[in-house]
């Protein structure tokens, strides 16, 4: 739950500024690509993490 919580508030850190910019006439393809790039992102990070994270306890536990 709190991946969830952490991901979505990271979303809307970075769709809510695109929302209120008035100049920008075609927002659709600037929030798909923020969509796109916050999601690899965020998910990716938090494979890496997962997985150095399972390494560490490897490591302590013992032999």
């Amino acid at each position: 739950m709190k991946a969830t919580f952490r991901y979505l508030l990271l979303m809307a850190i970075c769709l809510v500024p695109v929302t209120f910019m008035p100049y920008i006439p075609e927002r659709f393809p600037i929030v798909i690509g923020i969509v796109l790039a916050v999601t690899i992102a965020y998910w990716g990070s938090y494979a890496y993490i997962e997985k150095k994270r399972k390494q560490q306890d490897k490591d302590k536990s013992p032999s």
